[in-house]
């Protein structure tokens, strides 16, 4: 018997915007005193140009599309992060003893003029720090392909589902498509399906304006009422005071396979999309019906 993937409860766009809403408290303003990078690389980056990129500019407002944030500063760039996997900003003001200089797997280190402090840390080493020139990051291969952020830019029912004509792909991997939607990830496009009463197994395609029409709605309330709580955290995520998120216990369906569905009681369900564990209510969120289609596997 195959044993069932771990679960990958990376940072998605609840979180990201978490800390970009934090960053945007703190740092604005703020002048690199210096910076210090680890030998390590972080997915195929290798960090040894960041001090010298880094040193002597001032952040200004950081912005956010889906999982990606650029933490632009003056000069006319931006540094670009993705926090992969177990990425994490951690900030503390001048005099705060809260950053341990023994922390372990902290790949950047910047202190400010004023004696404050920003790291990075990294257990899994799966996220990105890049400086990109602003004037060329529209056509950054990691962020030229992405979708429309739908915190900035709601779906609507019509827009999904022209977006989603003629694909056969799961509706669940579908959410998942950074070059449709920018930002949804594994737990909320489970909670979002389960809202809207949508089977995840559906093919995109298949979906009609009804159903799109519920889905499009719960995009925005599931990702921003999880922005309200900090997002979820189920292992290494937190905002930058080192605070687990607050959403978890709003999780209907997610990582509760064998417990009762909270509106009709039957068994929550797990099983296994390209290579990832979706959840869902087969009550709520009945198979496809006459003359509706499924994905193909």
């Amino acid at each position: 018997m195959t044993a069932a993937p771990t679960l990958r409860a990376m940072p998605e766009l609840p979180e990201v915007e978490t800390v970009r809403r934090m960053l945007a408290a703190h740092v604005p303003g703020r002048r690199i005193a210096s910076a210090a990078v680890s030998r390590h690389r972080l997915r195929t980056t290798p960090l040894g140009t960041l001090p010298k990129q880094l040193e002597g500019r001032a952040f200004a407002e950081p912005r956010r599309t889906g999982k990606f944030l650029f933490l632009d500063l003056d000069g006319g760039v931006t540094l670009l992060s993705h926090l992969g996997m177990s990425g994490r900003w951690l900030f503390a003001h001048a005099g705060e003893a809260t950053l341990d200089p023994d922390m372990p797997h902290v790949h950047l280190k910047l202190d400010f003029g004023d004696g404050a402090r920003l790291w990075y840390q990294d257990i899994r080493r799966f996220g990105m720090l890049r400086v990109v020139p602003l004037d060329r990051l529209a056509n950054d291969p990691s962020v030229k392909l992405l979708g429309p952020d739908p915190l900035v830019e709601p779906p609507t029912a019509e827009s999904l589902r022209a977006s989603a004509k003629g694909s056969r792909v799961a509706v669940k991997t579908f959410l998942l498509d950074q070059r449709k939607l920018a930002g949804i990830g594994n737990i909320y496009a489970s909670e979002i399906l389960f809202r809207a009463a949508v089977d995840p197994r559906r093919a995109a395609g298949a979906l009609t304006l009804a159903e799109w029409t519920r889905v499009a709605p719960e995009i925005t309330t599931v990702l921003g009422d999880a922005v309200a709580r900090m997002g979820t955290t189920f292992s290494t995520y937190r905002t930058i005071w080192n605070e687990p998120g607050q959403y978890g216990d709003q999780l209907l369906v997610y990582d509760r396979p064998g417990e009762p569905c909270r509106r009709c009681g039957a068994e929550v369900k797990r099983f296994v999309q390209g290579g990832r564990a979706t959840f869902w209510c087969p009550s709520c969120q009945r198979g496809a019906g006459k003359g509706r289609k499924r994905a193909q596997s």
